[in-house]
């Protein structure tokens, strides 16, 4: 937490099952993440799996990027408008859907996932970090946070075309910063 403000506004918000973390946790994450944006600089980003959207509301308050598209299939646990509602008065392109990615190829500059792939199934992953790949544009960027236990789910990126450039551990939790190979 950066600020008593964020901990006792943390009350406000719902967590999202899936991901297994804290609000606390959730909105330290989203700081991570902006961090990371604000380095690379990307016209438009990604992210993959929202659920509740505090990471997307941190790094709408933190970096503002020009454009970001946030997608997740919502479900009984926490519905959409319950999410809308907690970006009131941010700019977000929210979008319901997930596999395969419901955009044109190259569109992304960067494309970020925070606690999701972990819950996906194995034998599909390749496959999922092949659609990755296929949205983010040549020399583009891949931030993948999931839980240390699980570092080796990086080969199926690896092996979709990406190459780490930055890799480190932060409670338990990894964060590889990837970059897209060209012509992929």
């Amino acid at each position: 937490m950066s600020s008593i403000f964020d901990s006792i506004n943390s009350w406000n918000y719902k967590p999202f099952r899936r991901m297994g973390v804290t609000i606390c946790e959730e909105l330290r994450i989203g700081k991570l993440v902006s961090s990371f944006i604000k380095r690379l600089n990307p016209r438009r980003v990604l992210e993959i799996g929202c659920g509740n959207c505090l990471v997307t509301l941190s790094v709408e308050k933190e970096v503002k990027p020009s454009s970001l598209v946030s997608i997740e299939v919502w479900n009984n646990e926490i519905t959409d408008k319950e999410v809308k509602d907690y970006l009131m008065g941010e700019d977000s392109n929210l979008v319901e859907n997930l596999f395969p990615l419901p955009f044109k190829d190259k569109a992304f500059d960067l494309a970020y996932s925070v606690l999701y792939f972990y819950n996906t199934i194995r034998k599909e992953r390749s496959t999922l970090a092949g659609e990755v790949s296929k949205v983010i544009k040549d020399k583009g960027y891949f931030i993948l946070i999931e839980p240390e236990i699980v570092r080796n789910i990086r080969k199926d990126f690896f092996n979709a075309g990406f190459s780490e450039v930055e890799y480190h551990v932060d409670q338990g939790i990894f964060y590889s910063l990837m970059i897209k190979d060209q012509k992929q």
